[in-house]
């Protein structure tokens, strides 16, 4: 029997070449998303034999329905990949409503993946199953103009490296996946921004071999993947260098907003 993988935000950038990872590597593929048109396509560039839901992942109602829906077809979940999330780049003096903007951005990057982590956790613990969050440099280090999506990514931290605590006697693995800039066109009317294009820092790393790295540090047990050079300085010049760490951040990011 196949192992079973669920991924939110299946039909993003990311989420797809991490759907055709572990569909590469022979994994049942559960898809969900909250726009079932974009499921449609993302079966047709895949394979008609991914199970597709579409789900608002901030809806722990919904959630649950969603994850019974793929216990009840399949019986077992053995990963999971708390994928789905959106990016905000604004300076918080500059927010016209802070709080609501701050809470959407909760709502999809921390409380999302609680949700879906929740929802299926018996089953995971059942399978000595693995759960693998995708975070950011912001998810360790402070990056100007990102106070919500820092925030939502720090709580991913504190949350699902204290869980991996609780678990890993149990055989449930969580990881930590860390990219910097990820290779895609940007679209205007791609929903993963709040407001305009990501400013960014270094070179753009292939989604395809973002994807790739998941999996092989997945199988290894890993807790942590740094993907590209600016997440790897990032992390070390902020837990060795810390003040330099936040003069270079500051420098770099200033004049882009």
């Amino acid at each position: 029997m196949k192992k079973v993988v669920v991924i939110t935000g299946a039909s993003g950038n990311l989420g797809k070449a991490i759907c055709k990872e572990f569909y590469k590597q022979d994994y049942a593929i559960v898809a969900i998303d909250l726009h079932q048109e974009h499921l449609a396509v993302l079966k047709q560039d895949i394979s008609d034999e991914l199970t597709c839901f579409t789900c608002d992942i901030t809806n722990p109602e919904h959630v649950r329905i969603c994850m019974e829906e793929v216990i009840k077809k399949f019986g077992q979940i053995d990963v999971l990949v708390n994928n789905a999330g959106i990016t905000h780049i604004e300076r918080f003096e500059k927010m016209s409503d802070r709080i609501q903007t701050i809470n959407k951005v909760m709502n999809v990057n921390f409380y999302g993946a609680v949700y879906c982590t929740e929802s299926c956790l018996e089953a995971l613990i059942k399978s000595k199953g693995c759960i693998i969050n995708i975070s950011s440099v912001a998810g360790f280090a402070p990056l100007l103009g990102r106070t919500a999506y820092a925030a939502s990514k720090h709580a991913l931290h504190g949350f699902f490296e204290s869980l991996h605590s609780e678990l890993i006697d149990q055989g449930v693995h969580c990881m930590m996946v860390c990219p910097s800039f990820i290779e895609a066109k940007y679209n205007s009317q791609n929903k993963s921004s709040l407001y305009q294009e990501k400013k960014k820092i270094g070179q753009d790393i292939s989604p395809d071999k973002i994807a790739k790295k998941i999996f092989e540090r997945m199988i290894q047990k890993k807790a942590l993947l740094l993907s590209g050079k600016t997440a790897h300085l990032s992390h070390w010049l902020r837990r060795i260098m810390p003040q330099i760490y936040f003069n270079k951040m500051r420098l770099s990011l200033k004049d882009t907003l």
